[in-house]
């Protein structure tokens, strides 16, 4: 068995209920439950190429977040090819 470390991080208010909540239903510890959540994780990243792992986050300079929001608020009609070929999967 590998030796223990103990580490620290902050998590949102939301997150750390979800995990007490888990903990209160299994019996299960917390240890163990983010242990196993983040072998799980990085397992699931070994087993992928980089190139295709996409970012569950992504941070914005403040100009790139107002070039964002720019563009999703004006967005375009959709194009007579993007009608057919929605349509075509009904």
């Amino acid at each position: 068995m590998d030796r223990e470390s103990q580490i620290s991080a902050y998590v949102s208010d939301s997150t750390k209920e979800r995990l007490e909540l888990f903990v209160r239903e299994t019996g299960v510890k917390k240890g163990r439950v983010i242990e196993d959540a983040l072998n799980a994780h990085l397992d699931a990243l070994d087993e992928l190429p980089a190139d295709v792992i996409i970012p569950t986050r992504i941070v914005l300079t403040e100009e790139s977040g107002r070039r964002f929001l720019t563009r999703i608020e004006a967005v375009p009609a959709p194009s007579e090819a993007l009608i057919k070929l929605l349509q075509d999967h009904r």
